[in-house]
Formats: C-alpha cells, sequence, structure tokens
C-alpha cells in the first residue's frame, strides 16, 4: 500500500489519476445528458399523468351530477300529481323537483300534455307558466311519444338560450315520457296511459364551469370542456365558450397551424377516449405568443338513450412549467456533480498526504458510528417491545391480512376468542376460522383496500364457534419504505353487547309508540259501544222472545261486548292501573281464578292438578291485577290444548321471591315466534279468536311489581313431550318494599 501511495505522490502517478479523472468525468457529463433527456420525459408523462387524474376527476363528478338530475327527472314522471296534471299539486311537486337540481344548472321544467298542445311549466324564480303552443314537431316530443322509448330519457345537442335573470346560456334539454303508471286516493287505477313529456331544460354551460373553473394544474394549467359536436362548454377564454373548437382558435390566431389540436379532438375526445399528448397553442392566461402544451383528456359518458353524447373534459398546462422544473434538476446535478469531483480531488490529496491520520480518524469514526448504531438497535428492540405491548394488551383483535385474506399475524385477544395458539391461526384464510354474514362483501373490502389505499370501517357479524358477535372491523393499508401495499392492519372492536341495547331500546320505543295509539283509538271507541249495547238491551226488553228480531238483537249484544272487550284489552296495555303499595296471597288470588275457568276446562277435556306450597309468604301486587294475569295465561293454555290434556299449576317460595308455574301439554310455542310473545297484537290464533294483548298486559303488569315471566316451550318436531311452561316470578313481600316505582326487577325474562 506505502509503495503505491509513494508512486501516486510523483508527477507521473499524478498525471495519470488526473487523466482518469477527467475521463470519468467526461462519461459522468455524457451520462447527465442521457439522464436529462431521460427525466424531461418521466416529468412531463408525470405531470401529464397528474393532469389526467384532474380530468377523470372532473369527469366522474359530470357523469355523477347527471345521473342525479335525470334520477330527479324519473322520479318526478313517476309523481300522481304530475301524471294527472292534478291543479294544486303539480306546481309544488315541480318546484320542489327544480330546487334540489337548481345547483346543477337546472333553469326550467315544463310538462307538455299529450296532445302536444299546450304545457304547464315553472323556472328557477318559481314562477309559473301555461301556454297553449304545438310541439308535436318538436323531435324529443316525437321520440318521447314512441311507445318504446318509455321510461328512457331523451337528451338533446347544446344550443344557446336564455338561463337565470334571463342570461344568454347554453341549454342541453332532457326529455322523458310520462305514462299514468302511479295511483293515488283520486285515482285508485293507474290507466297506463301516455300523459304527455317532461323537458328539463339545463344549463350546460354553468354545470360545465362549476367543476372546470376550480380546476389548476401546476402554477398556470386550466381545464377546458367540448361537448360532442366540438362546442366548447367552458374555457378560460370567455370569448371562446359556445363557439366552435376547430373553428374558433383558427379565428384568435389565423398563423398558427392547430392541427395537433384538432386531429386530438377529432380522433380521441369526440370518441369518447382519455389519453395525454402535446400541442402547439398561441395563448395562455393573457399571454400571447407561440408555446407548446401538455394535455390530458378524460371522456364524459352523457347517458343519452336517443343518441350518443359523449363531452370531454381537457386539462392543458404549458411545456415551460416542466421546463422550469428540470432546470432547476439540472442545476442542482451540475452542483452535486462539481462537489463530487471537489471531494474526490481533496480526499485523494489526503489519503497522500496524511495517511496514517486518515486511516486512524476512519477508526476512530467506524468505533463511534458502530456505538451509535449499537445503540439505535437497541432502542429500536425497545420500541419494538413496546409496541408488542400494547398490541398484545388490547382489548379488540388486531391482526394482519395479505390480499388473499391470508392472517399473517395476530394479537392476544384474537387468539382468546378463537381459543387456538398463534401458530395454527397465522397462515389460514380468514373466511376459514370466521363465519362471516356475507364473506363476498369482506374479501371486497380487502381488494378495494389495496387498490384504493383507503381506510375504510366496517360493521360486521361474525360468528365464532356457536356464538354471534358483532365487530367495528377498520381495514387500513400498511405501507412498507418502498410505498408498497404489503398488507392491511384490521382492528375489529367487539360491539355486540352495544347492539343488544340498540335492538332493546327500538323495541322499547315501539311499545311506548303502539301503547299511545292503543290507549286513544280505545278511548274513542269505548262510547259509542256504550251506547250501541245500551240501546240494544233496551230493545232486547221490549221484543218478545223466540222471535227471529230477538235472535239478532242478541247477535249484536254478543258482538258488541267482543268489542268492549278488545277496547278494556287496549286500555289496560295502554296504560296499566296504577299499583297501590301493597301485598297479596298468591293461593287466595290463584283459587279464584281456578273457580272462574273450572267450568271451561271441564267442557274443553282438560284435566287441573295443583301443587301449591303451604304458608306461602305474601307478595308484592295488585291481586286484581294478578289475577288478570293467571286468567290470561290459562286462557292461552286452554287454547293450546283443542284435543284436552293436562294443566298443571305449581307455586313454591325460591329465595326471596315466589314462582306460579302454568304447565300445559299443548302443541308448543315455535322458535321463530318465542321472540314475538310479549309484543302487541301478536297472535297465533284465528282472526276473531285473539287481540294478541294478554300477554303483553300481564307482562307489563308483573314488571310493574319488579316481577318477571319466564317461558320455556318445546313443540312436537323439538321434543316428544310437547307443551309449554310460563312462570311468574314474584317478590316476596316481607324482604322486598313494594313500590312499583322502586321496586327492581326480579329474574330475567328467557325468550329462547
Amino acid at each position: 500500500m506505502k509503495k503505491y501511495l509513494r508512486y501516486f505522490a510523483q508527477k507521473q502517478g499524478l498525471l495519470v489519476v488526473s487523466i482518469v479523472i477527467l475521463g470519468l468525468l467526461g462519461v459522468a457529463l455524457f451520462l447527465s445528458v442521457l439522464s436529462g433527456r431521460e427525466l424531461k420525459k418521466m416529468i412531463k408523462e408525470d405531470f401529464n399523468s397528474q393532469q389526467l387524474v384532474l380530468a377523470r376527476h372532473v369527469a366522474e363528478t359530470l357523469e355523477k351530477n347527471l345521473r342525479v338530475i335525470k334520477r330527479e327527472l324519473i322520479t318526478l314522471s313517476l309523481s300522481p300529481s304530475i301524471q294527472y296534471e292534478e291543479a294544486v299539486a303539480w306546481p309544488n311537486r315541480m318546484k320542489i323537483s327544480l330546487s334540489s337540481i337548481r345547483d346543477y344548472g337546472g333553469v326550467r321544467i315544463t310538462l307538455i300534455g299529450a296532445d302536444g298542445m299546450y304545457s304547464h311549466s315553472i323556472n328557477y324564480a318559481n314562477a309559473i307558466f301555461m301556454e297553449e303552443k304545438d310541439y308535436t314537431e318538436e323531435p324529443y316530443f316525437q321520440w318521447c311519444k314512441q311507445p318504446e322509448n318509455k321510461n328512457k330519457i331523451y337528451i338533446s345537442t347544446v344550443h344557446r338560450g336564455t338561463g337565470e335573470n334571463s342570461e344568454p346560456c347554453l341549454v342541453k334539454k332532457m326529455a322523458i315520457p310520462v305514462y299514468q303508471v302511479s295511483s293515488d286516493e283520486a285515482h285508485p287505477v293507474p290507466t297506463y296511459a301516455f300523459a304527455g313529456v317532461l323537458v328539463l331544460d339545463l344549463d350546460a354551460g354553468s354545470l360545465a364551469a362549476s367543476l372546470a373553473k376550480p380546476i389548476r394544474s401546476g402554477k398556470t394549467g386550466y381545464a377546458w370542456i367540448i361537448d360532442e359536436e366540438g362546442k366548447f362548454l367552458y374555457h378560460l377564454e370567455e370569448d371562446f365558450i359556445g363557439e366552435n373548437a376547430f373553428e374558433v382558435r383558427r379565428y384568435k390566431d389565423p398563423y398558427i397551424s392547430f392541427k395537433q389540436i384538432n386531429q386530438i379532438q377529432k380522433t380521441m375526445m369526440l370518441n369518447g377516449k382519455e389519453g395525454t399528448s402535446e400541442y402547439i397553442s398561441g395563448w395562455h392566461r393573457g399571454i400571447t405568443r407561440t408555446m407548446e402544451k401538455l394535455i390530458a383528456y378524460a371522456p364524459v359518458h352523457i347517458g343519452a338513450a336517443n343518441a350518443t353524447r359523449i363531452w370531454s373534459v381537457a386539462v392543458v398546462a404549458p411545456t415551460s412549467e416542466v421546463q422550469d422544473a428540470i432546470h432547476s434538476v439540472y442545476v442542482r446535478q451540475s452542483f452535486i456533480q462539481g462537489a463530487f469531483v471537489l471531494a474526490v480531488l481533496v480526499i485523494f490529496s489526503f489519503l497522500v498526504i496524511n495517511e496514517r491520520t486518515w486511516l486512524k480518524t476512519l477508526e476512530q469514526e467506524v468505533h463511534i458510528k458502530t456505538k451509535d448504531l449499537a445503540r439505535y438497535t437497541e432502542r429500536l428492540k425497545r420500541s419494538e417491545e413496546r409496541y408488542r405491548s400494547l398490541i398484545e394488551s388490547a382489548d379488540d383483535m388486531i391482526f394482519t391480512l395479505d390480499r388473499s385474506c391470508t392472517i399473517l399475524s395476530v394479537n392476544r385477544y384474537c387468539t382468546e376468542l378463537l381459543g387456538k395458539n398463534p401458530a395454527a391461526i397465522v397462515g389460514e384464510n380468514l373466511l376459514n376460522l370466521f363465519e362471516y354474514e356475507d364473506p363476498d362483501a369482506v374479501c371486497s373490502l380487502v381488494n378495494r383496500v389495496f387498490d384504493t389505499c383507503e381506510t375504510i370501517s366496517h360493521e360486521e357479524s361474525v360468528t365464532i364457534g356457536e356464538k354471534q358477535y358483532f365487530f367495528d372491523t377498520k381495514y387500513k393499508p400498511i405501507f412498507t419504505t418502498g410505498g408498497n401495499k404489503d398488507a392491511i392492519l384490521c382492528i375489529s372492536r367487539d360491539i355486540t353487547e352495544h347492539k343488544k341495547l340498540e335492538e332493546q331500546l327500538s323495541n322499547t320505543e315501539k311499545l311506548a309508540s303502539l301503547g299511545s295509539l292503543s290507549a286513544g283509538v280505545a278511548h274513542e271507541i269505548n262510547n259509542p259501544i256504550a251506547v250501541i249495547l245500551g240501546f240494544t238491551e233496551l230493545l232486547l226488553e221490549k221484543i218478545p222472545e223466540g222471535t227471529k228480531e230477538h235472535e239478532m238483537l242478541e247477535t249484536v249484544e254478543r258482538q258488541g261486548n267482543n268489542c268492549k272487550k278488545i277496547v278494556e284489552n287496549l286500555l289496560a296495555f295502554g296504560k296499566v292501573r296504577g299499583g297501590t303499595r301493597g301485598e297479596t296471597d298468591v293461593v287466595d288470588d290463584l283459587q279464584r281464578v281456578i273457580n272462574v275457568a273450572l267450568n271451561t276446562m271441564v267442557t274443553r277435556k282438560v284435566d287441573l292438578t295443583t301443587h301449591l306450597e303451604e304458608d306461602l309468604p305474601r307478595v308484592c301486587g295488585d291481586g286484581e291485577q294478578l289475577e288478570q294475569v293467571y286468567l290470561n295465561i290459562i286462557n292461552n293454555a286452554l287454547a293450546a290444548m283443542e284435543g284436552g290434556g293436562i294443566l298443571n299449576i305449581c307455586a313454591r317460595e325460591v329465595g326471596n321471591v315466589v314462582k306460579v308455574s302454568f304447565s300445559d301439554t299443548g302443541h308448543g310455542i315455535s322458535q321463530e315466534n318465542m321472540d314475538k310473545i310479549f309484543e302487541p297484537f301478536f297472535t297465533t290464533k284465528k282472526v276473531g279468536e285473539g287481540t294478541g294483548l294478554g300477554l303483553s298486559v300481564s307482562y307489563a303488569i308483573v314488571k310493574k311489581f319488579g316481577g318477571d315471566i319466564q317461558v320455556e316451550s318445546h313443540t312436537e318436531g323439538e321434543s316428544k313431550s310437547p307443551g309449554t311452561t310460563f312462570t311468574v316470578v314474584l317478590p316476596v313481600a316481607k324482604k322486598t318494599e313494594c313500590d312499583p316505582a322502586s321496586t327492581e326487577e326480579v329474574g330475567g325474562k328467557e325468550n329462547a
């Protein structure tokens, strides 16, 4: 090594080194020129790609706005007030539709009669017009009148017209045939006849300007839009708007050849294609001179049923903006190359003159860097441990997936929920471990996150084992240092209890609304029923028994009493009678109810067995109301045993409560009906045999006194001994304060 250093320290050695360095510098300059050209090309392509994104965004937004307009026009055509030209309703309905699309350029909506000789219309100022005019020769009227164009939308070309405040604008007409296919109170049966044509005057220039005007590409770039005929719908040069794009440029500057842009417009833009290119222009934002411009364009599919109508959005910017960026890159690159050459010379001289000093300094730096690297590695290790500790201690499922939904990693909570160790989970497909309600939606979400780099939150119903869970899952892409998406991070929070609370709240609100409605209806019809029964009783006293008229009056009285019973049940459901602080004897109440129902049991061939414990304590509650509860349950049991059976009534003390059980040998309650039996108006009986309020009222009475009703049932297909057991749970009076407002609920309703 010392021999080589001594050689390079001589003049010959320095000359050789200088020649080598100059040669390397020449090669570097040559490569710099080549890389500069490639860099210029890449920057142009990248800039145009960004312009294409802007053009696509404007095009997609335009298509979305046009879909909104068409959807509103279709909705308006289905309105009965439009189909039947209802005098009061049609102006209000048209005002609502016009106000909803006014921001999209809607100027006027016109309803033309079926004969095409008159019209009703409303404009942007809510002014109503009624005109007698012949529309039969209008192309859109003739097209809409053809039966095969039913439910289709006619869209015209753009023409000059007037917009808001009578200002000139570019108008596009959208028309749809109207048929009498809807019904209302005045027209209960649709005629399906042709009723006319709905026409919307759309300010296409305003719609285009609202989206293209805010666009700015780079520092000075802008957007313009042409229609299918090559007319400018929007351009920064206001005198271009409404003019033909192929002609207006030539009029503005006849000395410039616009062959390139005309070719792009003719072969690409007007044919509904997207892409990027360059062309020669003579102006840009007030600057008048020949210049090159970059252009990106994207199509807008109007979606007309009568013809192919395609607009095109273009975003342009002068290439000088890109050249300025390239120039700055060149300058920086030159400084870097010069600094590199200078550094090489300095380092070479330093090595020749101070070999040993440089080696010692290098050794010291390596030692320092090694220590720094060790400290950084230690910090990184501690950081990784903290991160893993946070992930492992989280009460949410945290795992990562690849594009094929294969699990790459899991946290402790996930392994505990699945009951497997991490090695058995990692590498498995997500859908093999979790039973999703909609597996295809999960795969679609994963692919969407990979494709769009969006963070998506999604509520999911998942079955793990035999238990159903609800998770609020957030899917977030994970980027590596190279910007690649190798996996997505999934954080699933268990919201099962929250969902149950929401469902309970919804059911409570429904019951409250039904209760108020039932009480109101029952109160309104109670008085007429009382009058009917009163007059029927008077007529029965006056008409002799055995006559046909007497039998008819008895039928009226019997049906009136049935109505009265329904009204009483409705009133009881709407507002359960307020209970007082008190207590009652369960055995006495049961005995009174059994005495009332005993004859019915004999008639229906039902055997009764009772098992009532002696010296049962008194319970909280009102005796009369609890008797109503017992009677409702017994009647339901008798109805379930149509061919006879056995009814077993049992009362016993269990802890701080008394349980009264009613077990029948009927057909049982199906699983799908178990969750509905306490809902108001739910019944499985035939029409006229039940109101569906008995169990609802009974449940409300028992809950009022701090009790509960439990149900257990088996149908013939589920058990060899079908039947149902209702258990009324009541708090003992000696151990519980019998206050309906303060008594806590006992037990829980078991709706299997």
